[in-house]
């Protein structure tokens, strides 16, 4: 039985590592990150932002914590000038979910991100 439309987030569903809701809520995210961002989501980056959003979400869900982000990498990432288009997609995808990550959490997200970012071709959309 199919659960979700991305294969990679099927197989997470049927094995249990992810909620059916959060992979389906993940292959909405994809789409948005494809079309309406237009970041290359089925790159190596995208797929690691994918696989992090699903664990983070799954953490998230069960009340666990993670350390924080290596405080230098966050910096960079909160100094840079493309942190208000990065936070905004965050935001955009979150929107998906009725769960919300702790800070920790939004600090690997937004890395996740940005990377997606840096390894696209996109200018700043907004």
């Amino acid at each position: 039985m199919k659960i979700c439309i991305d294969a990679r987030l099927n197989i997470l569903c049927q094995s249990g590592v992810i909620d059916q809701d959060i992979g389906q809520g993940l292959d909405q995210v994809i789409n948005r990150l494809e079309h309406f961002w237009q970041l290359p989501v089925h790159g190596d980056q995208g797929v690691m932002a994918i696989t992090h959003m699903a664990n983070a979400l799954m953490r998230t869900r069960r009340g666990e914590e993670i350390a924080a982000l290596d405080p230098a990498i966050l910096a960079e990432i909160v100094q840079s000038k493309e942190i208000h288009y990065i936070r905004e997609i965050n935001q955009d995808l979150l929107a998906y979910f009725s769960l919300k990550p702790a800070e920790n959490e939004i600090g690997y997200l937004l890395a996740n991100l940005y990377g997606l970012y840096l390894s696209s071709d996109t200018p700043l959309l907004r």
